[in-house]
């Protein structure tokens, strides 16, 4: 069981890797220099992901 967990938390550190690398997520952020609060922000585009995923699978029914 412990393996098996282990082999999600891989798939799951090797998706949002590859989604960062391709564009799928982006982070940005901004500062307040009074109240010294920092914001955060995560952007996710699935339009881009499906046209990767589509992308793919055309290459690999070629």
């Amino acid at each position: 069981m412990k393996s098996f967990r282990s082999l999600l938390l891989l798939i799951a550190v090797v998706v949002v890797g590859l989604g960062f690398y391709r564009g799928w997520f982006a982070v940005s952020g901004g500062r307040e220099a009074v109240s010294h609060k920092v914001d955060l922000n995560l952007t996710v585009d699935p339009d881009k992901a499906k046209a990767d995923a589509e992308i793919v699978k055309d290459k690999v029914l070629q």
